[in-house]
C-alpha cells in the first residue's frame, strides 16, 4: 500500500486535508520548512476549491442541458403549430402559393400513392367435417400503413378453360361452399384489391384430392400449375360430405 491514495480524487483530497495541519504544526520535527508545510496546505486548499468548482460546473451543465432540451422541445412544437396554421390559411386562399412564398416555406408534398396489395402466396386448405366446405387460407405481406385490402377468389374446374369468379373476402381466407363432389382436382387464384389498385395475381394453386394410405381422403396443394412441391394437408380423420351436382352427397373419411 502506498503512503497516500492517488485515486479517486476525493480519497486523495481527504488524505491531504487530514495531513496538511499535521505537516504545518510539526514542520521542523518531520523535516519540512515552515514555507514547505504552508505551500502544501495552500495547495490542498486550492485543490479542494478546484474540485468543488468542477462539481458545481458539472451540476450547472446538467441543468443547462435539461433547460436547452426543454426549450427546444417547446420550440419544435411551436414551429409545427405555426407551420400548420400557415398551411391551413394558405389552403383556404385562392392562390395558396402566394402565402407559401411570403412565409418562405414549401407547400406540402402531394401524398404518394399507396403501393398495390401484395401477391398472395402459401395457400393451405382445410376440409370442413360437417358442412363439406373447403376453406382456403393464404399469406400476403401488404405494404406498411395500408388497409382495406380485399381478395378476389377465382376457381377453375377440370375441363374449364377460364377461371370463374366465386367470391371476395376481406380476410386472408375464404370458404368455398359451392364445390361439388367428383373432380380429382380444382384450381384457384387469389388477387388483392384495394380501392382502384389491384395487386399481382397469385400463382395457380392446385388442390388435388385422393385416397390417403389407410383410407380416407388426402388433399395436397401445389403452386404454379403442378410445378411446385406439394404441401400435404394431412391431420386428424373426420367425416367429410361433398355434395354432388344433383343435390345428394358422398360420405368419405377425409383428413384435414
Amino acid at each position: 500500500m502506498g503512503a497516500y491514495p492517488t485515486s479517486p480524487r476525493a480519497a486523495f483530497l481527504q488524505w491531504c486535508e487530514a495531513h496538511a495541519p499535521v505537516f504545518t504544526a510539526n514542520a521542523a520535527a518531520i523535516g519540512l520548512t515552515p514555507a514547505q508545510a504552508t505551500a502544501f496546505a495552500t495547495a490542498t486548499t486550492a485543490g479542494a476549491a478546484a474540485l468543488l468548482a468542477q462539481e458545481q460546473a458539472r451540476q450547472a451543465a446538467l441543468v443547462a442541458t435539461q433547460q436547452a432540451q426543454t426549450a427546444f422541445d417547446t420550440l419544435r412544437a411551436g414551429a409545427g403549430d405555426t407551420v400548420r396554421l400557415i398551411r391551413a390559411f394558405a389552403e383556404s386562399q385562392t392562390k395558396p402559393e402566394v402565402v407559401y412564398n411570403t412565409a418562405q416555406i414549401p407547400p406540402p408534398s402531394p401524398p404518394s400513392p399507396a403501393p398495390p396489395p401484395a401477391q398472395p402466396t402459401d395457400l393451405t386448405v382445410t376440409l370442413d367435417a360437417s358442412g363439406g366446405n373447403l376453406t382456403l387460407r393464404w399469406k400476403a405481406a401488404n405494404p406498411t400503413g395500408t388497409s382495406g385490402t380485399s381478395y378476389i377468389i377465382r376457381r377453375r374446374l377440370p375441363g374449364e378453360s377460364e377461371f370463374a369468379f366465386i367470391g371476395v373476402s376481406g380476410k386472408k381466407e375464404f370458404v368455398d361452399d359451392s364445390l361439388v363432389a367428383g373432380p380429382d382436382s380444382v384450381q384457384y387464384t387469389v388477387q388483392g384489391q384495394r380501392a382502384d389498385s389491384s395487386g399481382p395475381l397469385s400463382p395457380t394453386f392446385t388442390v388435388n384430392f385422393g385416397q390417403a394410405p389407410g383410407g380416407g381422403m388426402m388433399a395436397t396443394v401445389m403452386a404454379g400449375a403442378y410445378e411446385a412441391t406439394p404441401s400435404t394437408v394431412d391431420g386428424r380423420a373426420v367425416q367429410k360430405v361433398l355434395p354432388n351436382g344433383n343435390g345428394s352427397g358422398k360420405r368419405s373419411k377425409a383428413r384435414v
